[in-house]
């Protein structure tokens, strides 16, 4: 139920403290490090709300909206945001806020968000400051208030920066301790610097070792680490997030990256200490992840994996991402579903995270393998459109692999874990990739698309003939799709090769107008 106004927006002007008297309130606070230094500690700001709405007689709840956080953005604050909530219900008509910058730290929030409350009939009351919002005595007051604290938010931020820059600049690294590391007081006696953990130097040790015998992927790394007992810092399970974010921080081998993935990054060496088997694992790390990446290499196993036929082309039709086989429990002679197909990647709603392996082949056979058939016109009808569009295969998803295994090629080198001739072999090769991607052009002749349809058309049966293995499956499906899409645990979409794109789009034309016109 929508709150009903006790005053109209326009009658602001006049409302005095007098005016505020008997009617229901609550009291907003925030709090964080900064304001307790700066005297604006929670009791502090509770006391004076219960003292205001004691003086002037208004009955004050009990909701407490709190909010513990830092900085100008409003979007975080829960506490602030079920104000709102209330306000629009009509659990209270004033709302006590200890002063302007408790409210917001920048001038187009403070606007925005008290012109809102008064069109929900709510008066803002700054009680420090004695200031009733949008009151007419109180204008020019509560203004200059609002513009100084977004002024002396702007001059700390900036302060903050500086200092943080300065600090980067003098190799000591930023933010909280890395796997293997914790903070310590300096022997000069101010702030800390990062020294070895003897409790999780092992973790970070097993870490380096597993990867550095070419076996494990993130997942696998993750999965024999978890079943060890290891886990990270904060004392949870390895993720495949969680081994990336240690393979790829250069702090193993003594550099500090200043503000990474942004245009002013920057690597710096480090004043913290490396053990020299912490960095020459690190080092063959990298090693292993660069021949995986290297064009037509295979990852290094010594175990045999499942085979999932549609990995590599099945992926996540709300965030793009791709779904991975795995295997929830020892397979069996009699036990079809142990393989599974996982979305991982983490801020993704779409549900369920697996599925079925088996399941969503049989699905792909089932509603995709029967709309590839052609009749005798298939020739005259995609030649002849083919003749007019020329189209161009899509060579996007090979050039992306290639930009990205050039990006991580540079930021190696630039952390010193790639050495400069082998820096510059690795990127003369993948540029002459890059660039034959990026300008040959291929030539769809009259025997490529006969190739193509033909097997196209044998697709079906060497996809349900008994003799054709998992790892050949695979293959076919490669060989003849770009992508499928998934959404809610269903195919929704595919995409073709751009080799059978003009097919696939004769099949379903013939299919969807047989007997019409034919003329594209």
């Amino acid at each position: 139920m929508a709150a009903t106004p006790r005053y109209s927006p326009t009658q602001y002007g006049r409302v005095t403290f007098e005016d505020l008297r008997g009617l229901r309130s609550e009291g907003y606070i925030r709090d964080s490090t900064l304001d307790q230094r700066d005297g604006y500690g929670p009791e502090l700001q509770r006391r004076a709300i219960q003292n205001f709405a004691k003086s002037y007689g208004l009955v004050l709840g009990n909701a407490w909206y709190t909010d513990f956080i830092t900085g100008t953005s409003t979007l975080k604050r829960s506490g602030f945001h079920q104000a709102f909530d209330d306000a629009e219900t009509d659990r209270f008509d004033v709302l006590l806020v200890y002063n302007t910058s408790r409210f917001a730290r920048n001038r187009a929030d403070a606007i925005r968000y008290k012109t809102q409350m008064q069109n929900l009939g709510k008066v803002v009351v700054f009680v420090s400051q004695s200031i009733i919002s949008g009151n007419d005595n109180d204008f020019l007051n509560e203004g200059i208030s609002e513009v100084l604290d977004e002024h002396y938010s702007r001059n700390l931020s900036r302060w903050v920066r500086d200092g943080l820059r300065v600090k980067a600049s003098q190799g000591h690294s930023l933010g909280t301790p890395p796997l293997g590391y914790k903070h310590a007081p300096r022997s000069e006696g101010r702030g800390v610097r990062m020294i070895p953990n003897d409790s999780s130097m092992p973790t970070l040790l097993a870490l380096l070792k597993g990867y550095a015998t070419g076996k494990h992927s993130f997942r696998t790394l993750a999965q024999t680490l978890n079943a060890k007992g290891y886990r990270t810092t904060k004392g949870k399970p390895f993720t495949e997030s969680s081994i990336s974010t240690t393979l790829n921080n250069p702090f193993y081998i003594g550099k500090i990256v200043y503000h990474r993935n942004r245009p002013d990054e920057e690597v710096i060496e480090g004043n913290h200490v490396v053990p020299e088997q912490v960095g020459a694992l690190w080092q063959r790390c990298q090693q292993i992840r660069r021949a995986k990446i290297s064009a037509g290499q295979p990852s290094p196993t010594g175990r045999k994996h499942n085979v999932y036929p549609l990995t590599g082309i099945l992926r996540c039709d709300n965030c793009d991402e791709p779904f991975h086989g795995v295997t929830n429990r020892p397979a069996s002679s009699n036990d079809k579903g142990y393989r599974r197909m996982f979305h991982s990647f983490r801020s993704c709603e779409m549900r369920p995270l697996s599925l079925s392996a088996v399941r969503i082949e049989d699905e792909f056979a089932e509603r995709v393998l029967p709309y590839l058939t052609l009749d005798d016109g298939w020739q005259t009808a995609v030649l002849q459109v083919l003749s007019k569009e020329g189209p161009e295969p899509d060579r996007s998803i090979e050039l992306k692999r290639v930009e990205s295994a050039l990006a991580n090629l540079r930021k190696q080198h630039l952390w010193g874990a790639v050495p400069d001739e082998e820096f510059k072999k690795e990127f003369q090769a993948l540029e002459s990739q890059r660039k034959a991607l990026d300008t040959v052009q291929a030539d769809n002749t009259t025997p490529n698309l006969e190739r193509a349809a033909e097997l196209l058309q044998n697709l079906p049966k060497l996809w349900h003939h008994p003799g054709v293995a998992l790892e050949q499956r695979r293959d076919l499906a490669r060989e003849v799709f770009e992508e499928l899409r998934l959404r809610k645990g269903e195919l929704v979409a595919v995409r073709p090769r751009p080799t059978y794109a003009p097919l696939f789009a004769y099949s379903l034309w013939k299919d969807q107008f047989v007997g019409g016109d034919r003329s594209w």
